[in-house]
């Protein structure tokens, strides 16, 4: 099997430039595959591929030991390859601050560089999808999440940016997570209720897909109640977080990658088109004012979005 991945991270999203540092964090669990894989493809560029192993995230969203995020302040661009999601941290932020380009690709494997794989879409054609999706949530006020099996959910996004993630993290200082490519925005706190109906995976929660949904019911922003076979996946990881803001409804967005699917691989099953997802905990980076202790990330199959009263996207299709 070929794995043609690396060369579109490294050239088309990343645009790995000679001479530079490029720190790869990784953990554990990381697939050491994939490290040989960016190790080799960083050399080969006449940049310096540097590795910082940590101890693996206790939750998502947990900030590095203290030399890895100094050592992320003074690299050229960074590539996050850690079990758990660690890009929301604090650490990366100044560190996107400071100008490094910075993916964010926790628990990829080397299938994910597969050929015909989510990472060999072109990332460059997709964004007119995103910015279109992006587009619609800055101008909305208020959005209603549907799927066939049984998510409703409604919320205001009163002057809530829509935020793209695109996969391309070219500039400086520019944060993407690559196969990931998405458009959504953080509901206004104390405004969401519905259900959520969660079919796809709990990411970083266990090994998806998941084999029955969990369900997630939602009052004024927060999740009040969750039932399903496997819901201890999600009362586990927030007893981890031991934070009363984690039942705070963080985002809501849709994934885009066409040749995405929902598979083991969280970043893979996130970022296949027709899905959606809404995450729990922390809003920061995501437009909203909740700095809770973490993000957790929960997708649904499938998925259409409503904003102001009009289809934006339904099960991957743009609206009229």
């Amino acid at each position: 099997m070929t794995y043609p991945g690396f060369d579109t991270v490294l050239d088309s999203c990343l645009r790995v430039r000679s001479g530079e540092e490029v720190l790869l964090l990784t953990d554990e669990g990381t697939d050491p595959d994939v490290v040989a894989g960016l190790t080799g493809g960083i050399s080969s560029r006449g940049a310096i591929p540097l590795l910082a192993r940590m101890p693996m995230p206790f939750i998502p969203g947990a900030e590095p030991p203290r030399a890895v995020a100094a050592a992320l302040l003074t690299t050229g661009a960074a590539i996050e390859l850690t079990s758990l999601f660690v890009g929301s941290s604090k650490a990366r932020r100044r560190a996107s601050a400071a100008g490094v380009r910075y993916l964010a690709m926790p628990g990829v494997e080397l299938g994910t560089f597969r050929d015909g794989g989510p990472l060999t879409v072109d990332f460059d054609s997709q964004r007119t999808l995103a910015s279109a999706v992006g587009a619609a949530w800055d101008r909305g006020s208020r959005f209603r999440l549907t799927s066939e099996a049984g998510t409703d959910l409604r919320g205001s996004i009163e002057n809530r940016a829509g935020r793209v993630l695109d996969g391309i993290a070219r500039a400086d200082g520019q944060y993407m997570a690559p196969p990931d490519i998405e458009a959504g925005t953080a509901p206004v706190e104390e405004t969401t209720t519905g259900v959520a109906v969660i079919d796809g995976d709990l990411l970083f929660m266990g090994r998806g897909p998941l084999p029955e949904p969990v369900v997630m019911h939602f009052e004024k922003g927060r999740m009040v109640g969750v039932e399903g076979t496997h819901k201890d996946r999600l009362k586990e990881m927030m007893a981890r977080c031991d934070d009363e803001r984690m039942s705070n409804l963080a985002e809501v967005s849709m994934g885009l990658n066409p040749l995405g699917t929902i598979c083991g691989v969280p970043m893979e099953t996130e970022s296949a088109l027709g899905t959606a997802h809404i995450a729990l905990g922390n809003s920061i980076a995501y437009g909203g004012t909740v700095n809770a202790a973490a993000h957790l990330d929960c997708v649904m199959a499938s998925a259409t979005l409503e904003i102001d009263g009009r289809v934006v996207i339904s099960d991957g299709e743009l609206g009229g």
